[in-house]
């Protein structure tokens, strides 16, 4: 979503107690974004400007990203033209999204000069530029040169030109200018194409207000006087009056801004705000949290999933060792069948057909014929012997590596599960802990408390069921809170939240287990998989092996129940 001329208006006229505001810091946080420290009669202020071809952007900002320790070149001759300056006005070209900055600021030689920085807010054609007095171009945070575009070049010591544009200015122009150029354009592309300031979401709302929702393909030549008037109406009417909100989607995702609602879009995911510029500020914080969430994630997911394929071969190898016990017991057999028919066997032979005195049924060994039958026996008792011993290994290494294998895959579903992040900043503590993750230089582990933020439920007949979110808050939930009459619920054999039901030295009924079970099933990896196995067992019955990692508990005398996950059951019940 790029920010459109009319909510750019609407933000610059919310500007003005920046006036005379003192410039104190400046940073570039980002490749193609500034971010100014000012000291205003309202106030400390920050003021983001932004030249990202997704983002493009200029508001007052409460957020802060960390910067640089070395400032970028652009971010350096900002500091040397404007700090300590004030900012003399902020003004809109026309309709347009360009923002001219007016900044008085004394020069190397005390002399009080007035600069211009500029911010072109369009898309990927965006740019900061900051001219002298003379408006000849003293730095840009993208130099334009000739290579890059034929029509203008924005360097370093070439006066500065407007970028070039084709649009009417609707507030300037008369309606029958604007019937003259919207006379059988197309819509509603037809408006952003030939007016300043309106996005594509604004172009809809103004043709259904006008025609409904069957708008036409064109603009009628008999309507477009008409649809003139009231585009120029309601473009004025916004900006005297002004609603700013941000539309989200149904996973709270959000999708636009603008400075009025719109009544294509759904009031249930419609919030408001009292400034635009509040409104901007909301979406892009909104939207680079989603955005690191998701980053952070697909990093931890990426490590812990390549470390579980490295997990299931060697699991995979041991398994097929200790599988090799059989033609161990088969080599053990072979050589007491030798040994005890020394006497009829001779040197030389390829094979030999012995009675099996356990089955009493004959058996063909097969033979070295350059050794002796009892070097053969010798032989085959080595072989096995070998192998028994590499199956006892193999088992010790498959009970250890089948244990970590475990964990990771309780952290994947933890990470994969998390619903904001603190819960991924836990995942990556634990990972950190066990070696899985290295801190990196200068970062702090951050962990909380595991008892903090269980999900919490209440039972039909107001029984507490608590659900741990990570393997740290199940394990403090099994092991520390959960008493020995209280009932532990876990998807049998399946990564999932330890629920604990509270019994209040009580016996819940049915229902009550049911519904702890229907959350433990819901809670777990395979909630999409119909109806599941939920083991539960009283407290008492649970345990951990010696070097358990958080949330691998061992249990017996425990009970299985069959469950089915219910999204809309576990949020009734959830206590938010």
């Amino acid at each position: 979503m790029n920010l459109d001329g009319i909510t750019l208006s609407v933000i610059v006229s919310e500007l003005k107690d920046l006036y005379d505001a003192k410039i104190e810091r400046i940073y570039q946080p980002l490749r193609d974004e500034i971010t100014i420290y000012l000291h205003s009669k309202a106030g400390k202020r920050r003021l983001t400007l932004s030249a990202s071809a997704s983002d493009c952007r200029l508001h007052i900002t409460n957020q802060t990203k960390q910067n640089p320790e070395k400032a970028p070149n652009f971010c350096m001759v900002l500091r040397k033209y404007l700090l300590a300056g004030r900012i003399a006005g902020i003004i809109q070209v026309g309709l347009d999204r360009t923002v001219q900055i007016l900044i008085d600021s004394k020069d190397e030689m005390g002399i009080l000069c007035r600069y211009t920085l500029i911010a072109e807010l369009m898309g990927k054609y965006s740019n900061l530029i900051l001219c002298d007095q003379e408006g000849r171009i003293l730095d840009s945070i993208k130099h334009v040169s000739l290579d890059v575009s034929s029509k203008r070049q924005v360097l370093p010591g070439l006066k500065y030109t407007l970028p070039p544009s084709e649009k009417k200015n609707p507030l300037t122009a008369s309606a029958e200018e604007l019937a003259k150029i919207l006379e059988g354009k197309e819509l509603p592309g037809g408006l952003q194409q030939y007016i300043e300031g309106i996005s594509p979401q604004t172009a809809i709302q103004l043709c259904e207000e006008y025609w409904s929702e069957k708008f036409p393909v064109s603009v009628p030549e008999a309507e477009a006087y008409g649809f003139a008037l009231h585009i120029q109406m309601r473009i004025r009417e916004i900006l005297e009056h002004p609603m700013p909100c941000l539309q989200k989607d149904m996973n709270g995702k959000p999708v636009f801004f603008s400075a009025v609602p719109y009544a294509a879009y759904s009031e249930q995911g419609r919030q408001s705000f009292q400034t635009a510029n509040e409104t901007i500020d909301n979406f892009y914080a909104i939207r680079l949290y989603i955005q690191q969430f998701k980053s952070m994630q697909d990093q931890l997911l990426k490590l812990l999933r390549k470390q579980i394929v490295r997990l299931e071969k060697k699991v995979k190898i041991h398994l097929e060792t200790i599988q090799g016990r059989e033609k161990a017991d088969k080599f053990l057999l072979y050589g007491e069948l030798i040994s005890a028919n020394l006497y009829q066997l001779k040197r030389g032979i390829s094979k030999a057909e012995i009675l099996n005195y356990y089955t009493n049924e004959p058996i063909v060994i097969p033979l070295d014929p350059s050794i002796s039958p009892a070097q053969n026996a010798s032989k085959f008792f080595k072989k096995a012997s070998k192998m028994k011993h590499g199956a006892v290994i193999a088992q010790e290494y498959f009970d250890k590596d089948s244990a970590e294998l475990s964990y990771l895959k309780s952290l994947e579903f933890d990470a994969m599960s998390a619903q904001d992040m603190q819960d991924l900043e836990e995942v990556k503590a634990e990972m950190i802990r066990f070696g899985y993750l290295s801190l990196a230089p200068r970062e702090k582990l951050r962990r909380s408390d595991p008892l903090e933020r269980p999900r919490k439920f209440l039972s039909q007949n107001g029984y507490t069921i608590l659900a741990g979110r990570n393997s740290r808050q199940n394990d403090a939930l099994t092991m520390r809170i959960a008493q020995e009459e209280d009932y532990w619920f876990h998807a049998k054999n399946i990564p999932g939240s330890h629920v604990i039901l509270f019994t209040r030295g009580t016996q819940p009924s049915e229902i009550d287990m049911l519904q702890a079970a229907i959350i433990a099933a819901s809670l777990c990896r395979a909630k999409h998989s119909g109806k599941l196995p939920i083991d539960y067992v009283q407290r008492k019955h649970i345990w951990k092996a010696n070097g358990a990692k958080p949330g691998m508990v061992l249990y017996d005398n425990y009970r299985t129940i069959i469950a089915e996950a219910d999204a809309d059951l576990v949020n009734k019940l959830e206590q938010l």
